[in-house]
């Protein structure tokens, strides 16, 4: 996936000002991660480099902003979604 699609995919979180600076990096590291891969499964989320900015994994990273975690997970499932759908 190219970066720029991708960051379209996330733009809601880049421009949530709400957001920690660990949060942000979390959110540009799944960016990285789908520029470099191409897709990102859910269970990488909780593992290395992510579990790097916190070892709580992304519920704890973002607690008391499960909206936002959710919605990571959201964009990432219709990511994959749409990926599966072109191969088909």
């Amino acid at each position: 996936m190219d970066r720029a699609t991708a960051q379209a995919a996330f733009a809601d979180f880049l421009s949530d000002r709400s957001l920690t600076s660990q949060q942000m990096r979390f959110v540009e590291m799944v960016i990285d991660q789908l520029t470099t891969n191409g897709i990102v499964e859910a269970t990488a989320l909780y593992e290395t480099p992510f579990t790097d900015l916190h070892t709580g994994g992304p519920e704890e990273l973002f607690a008391g902003k499960e909206t936002v975690i959710d919605g990571i997970f959201e964009v990432l499932e219709t990511v994959h979604t749409g990926l599966v759908n072109q191969a088909s």
